[in-house]
């Protein structure tokens, strides 16, 4: 079965860049006969913002975004990541590092995705503790990525990212290794996210490699933009939800480049919803990194 999943972090209110990928990935569950699932992505505790998840629920709940199963939330998950960190532990796939960001920076080189880790602490088998990191071993080998909007990609982890972190020296695990345990634990075989995310593919495709996982599809819709930055909550992008529900869907839909000539501002929003579940399809995303959208919201 089709399982999918919109993963929030609750550090604000959703924008209209996250209502995009939530519409996004609840279509395509819906129209796949499949279940849709919300994770709150709250591990990194210093992030969260009081109060958030539920607005964020409450949110989706007004567009009519209905989840399938239980609110699942990451921090109630610490267990099974050490769980899941012991087993590559016992396999020697992981090192202690007690690096700091200027030690890496005065050897890296640049990569795909920030500095490539040089693997100063590999070989220096440092103790496991507290305030050190844990970095796992990747391999020399092309990683071929296949995204169903984007197409497919190449990394070699050793050259392009280096040894990344799975478990950050405050304690917290990193978004790379929880988000991969997570799509064990809820059985997630497709995943609708944004573009920013996309080099983080192959560390993940790794992690569920070497965990014996199954691997999910992945497929990276282009990110909102304003004014040519991404919106973000950071930015205070938010919009208001309650009595422009109909707006925000008939936004989105433009945005993905859905068959707009069969929906009207004057519909109710079930009847949007319907019709978008009955019509919906990938294959009319445009297959750009990021797309200007304008989030002014008129009642």
């Amino acid at each position: 079965m089709y399982i999918g999943r919109f993963a929030p972090t609750p550090s604000g209110p959703l924008h209209i860049g996250s209502m995009v990928t939530a519409i996004a990935s609840f279509l395509d569950a819906k129209s796949n006969a499949g279940k849709w699932l919300v994770k709150i992505d709250d591990i990194d505790q210093p992030r969260a913002l009081k109060g958030a998840d539920l607005s964020i629920l409450d949110s989706l709940e007004r567009l009519h975004l209905c989840w399938d199963k239980p609110v699942i939330y990451q921090s109630q998950r610490i267990k099974e990541y050490q769980n899941q960190m012991e087993h590559l532990k016992k396999m020697n796939m992981t090192y202690s590092c007690e690096c700091s960001r200027k030690d890496i920076i005065k050897l890296a080189l640049t990569g795909v995705d920030g500095f490539v880790y040089p693997g100063i602490c590999r070989e220096k088998k440092i103790e496991f503790g507290n305030k050190k990191a844990h970095r796992v071993k990747v391999k020399s080998a092309l990683i071929t990525t296949a995204d169903f909007i984007q197409g497919s990609d190449k990394q070699d982890l050793s050259t392009d990212i280096g040894d990344f972190i799975i478990k950050r020296s405050d304690g917290l695990f990193a978004y790379q290794f929880a988000v991969v345990v997570d799509n064990y634990l809820d059985g997630v075989t497709n995943i609708i996210r944004g573009y920013d995310l996309i080099q983080s593919v192959p560390r993940q495709v790794y992690l569920h490699q070497l965990l014996n996982f199954d691997i999910p599809e992945f497929c990276h819709i282009p990110i909102a933009t304003k004014f040519q930055k991404k919106i973000s909550k950071s930015c205070g992008d938010e919009i208001i939800v309650k009595g422009n529900e109909v707006f925000i869907w008939l936004k989105c839909l433009a945005f993905l480049n859905q068959p707009m000539e069969r929906f009207s501002s004057s519909m109710r929003i079930e009847e949007i919803v319907c019709e978008a579940i009955r019509y919906w399809s990938k294959n009319l995303i445009k297959p750009l990194p990021a797309i200007e959208i304008d989030d002014n919201i008129h009642t």
